[in-house]
């Protein structure tokens, strides 16, 4: 009777590759290959993932490869390193028995061949799988607690390096400035997907528009950056960015911030790269209904579309061809109006007393916050001290809370309304002024003019075709 001949897959996995190099999967595919040849079965297929087996929501494209590889016959033995190499899961664990009990499939590891035919291997087998799948179970308890703890004394977590800082929570200068810049422009007004496209050092884009040529303004501050993976970066990646709480230097868990027992953010132990308030900054942005999503943003191709405002009406007016148009009210011409507020905010940046609009920054009142911040939640430690030592009642103890959290709410409002707008402090507080303006990015001079004045257009003067910069109304806030 002819027996039918052995054809060997091998199948290989690793939990992780931190080095990228492939050792252990070389590792397993030389003990593996060993076993072939020392029992003369030709290999028709090697398989192999980088992933864990025991993660159900990642798949394992080259095990659903063999399998679909096995249900076609083309091979009748599979080697590989150990069972849990295979799977961790009972229930793949019982089509793989399945299989050698309906169509002998041989199983062999390089711990020994595990006879699936038998009820004695099969025992084996389950034990194996149940053991395994115990011990991951307890390790992600272990390393979630271990998290945990870590995050409550703001120490680094550990996993993926975020982009800026090592592993070690040191900064990484080049990220860091690039992590920066994306939140400046964000706050000025650009979009997930431009931000995106700079990062990634894509060129602007120049498209025709009827008669017209439209050209995709770049954040000119965000520098190249590659990715670890090599892949261009996207809306979603800078989105992440952006809602890490990280980056301003708090402690963070499972994308949360870690509030400690006063309610308190936990400082990291790292060196923030945002401030408090271009971060509260971009969320509000983040956050604000009237952006159509968070996957691509907005924003605005034209200096004065949807910033200035018509003079009849007070409604902001939009781009409209070459011109600005509030409809049934003006129809203005959009070079030359933008033309007079360029100089007019030029000439307001040369000024003296510039430094007056950033007095925020400077007069201490932010500092002050914090500190009588933290004064109330050393008031709440106290008297939690006080009721466990039973030196007070937890009806004053309630009381003296509920006292102490309100005022660090009303603080905390206050704070947040201070640190907030600095979405155009880089130009403001750059040497030059006037110099950085005029090499700023189209969100960023937006931001400037927003904050420097209110623009009202009025109608053209009738029967005159020369341009009358007297119709436009500018009012320095």
């Amino acid at each position: 009777m002819a027996t039918t001949p052995v054809r060997a897959a091998i199948y290989l996995r690793i939990s992780l590759d931190q080095t990228g190099e492939g050792l252990a999967v070389e590792r397993q595919l030389e003990d593996c290959e060993e076993i072939a040849k020392a029992r003369g079965w030709p290999v028709v297929e090697r398989y192999a993932d980088s992933i864990s087996a025991f993660n159900r929501a990642k798949q394992r494209p080259d095990y659903d490869r063999m399998v679909a590889d096995y249900q076609a016959g083309r091979f009748n033995a599979l080697i590989t390193w150990d069972l849990d190499r295979l799977t961790r899961q009972p229930r793949q664990l019982e089509d793989w028995i399945d299989a050698a009990e309906s169509q002998g499939l041989r199983l062999v590891t390089a711990n020994g061949e595990a006879d699936l035919q038998t009820d004695g291997g099969r025992m084996y087998a389950r034990i194996k799988a149940a053991v395994a799948r115990a011990e991951m179970e307890r390790k992600g308890a272990r390393q979630s607690r271990a998290q945990k703890q870590r995050a409550a004394k703001g120490r680094p977590p550990r996993g993926v390096r975020a982009t800026g800082y090592t592993l070690d929570g040191e900064l990484v200068p080049g990220e860091a400035e690039a992590v920066q810049a994306v939140y400046q422009s964000f706050a000025n007004g650009s979009s997930l997907k431009a931000i995106a496209a700079a990062l990634s050092g894509a060129e602007p884009t120049v498209r025709k528009v009827g008669d017209r040529t439209a050209v995709q303004d770049l954040p000119k501050s965000v520098p190249p950056l590659p990715t670890r993976s090599g892949r261009p970066w996207n809306p979603t990646s800078v989105l992440s960015i952006l809602r890490n709480p990280r980056y301003a230097g708090w402690s963070m868990l499972e994308g949360k911030i870690v509030r400690d027992e006063t309610g308190a953010p936990v400082r990291g132990q790292w060196e923030p790269i945002v401030t408090d308030g271009t971060w509260l900054d971009v969320q509000r942005r983040l956050d604000d209904p009237r952006r159509k999503s968070n996957r691509a943003g907005t924003e605005r191709k034209h200096l004065g579309s949807g910033l200035y405002r018509c003079g009849i009406c007070g409604a902001l007016v939009r781009a409209h061809g070459a011109r600005y148009r509030c409809a049934g009210h003006i129809m203005r011409v959009r070079d030359r109006i933008d033309e007079v507020v360029l100089q007019f905010v030029q000439h307001r940046l040369a000024q003296p007393d510039l430094a007056n609009l950033l007095s925020q920054q400077d007069d201490g009142r932010v500092e002050d916050l914090v500190r009588a911040e933290n004064l109330e939640r050393d008031r709440i430690k106290r008297a939690r001290a006080d009721y466990k030592a039973e030196l007070i009642d937890g009806e004053f103890f309630a009381e003296i809370k509920r006292e102490a959290e309100a005022a660090i709410a009303a603080m905390e409002a206050e704070r947040i309304g201070l640190a907030a707008g600095t979405a155009a402090s880089e130009i403001l507080l750059a040497s030059s002024p006037v110099e950085a303006f005029g090499r700023a990015d189209l969100a960023a001079r937006r931001a400037v003019v927003d904050l420097l004045c209110e623009v009202h257009l009025n109608p053209a003067p009738r029967g005159r075709k020369t341009f009358e910069p007297s119709s436009i109304r500018l009012t320095p806030r």
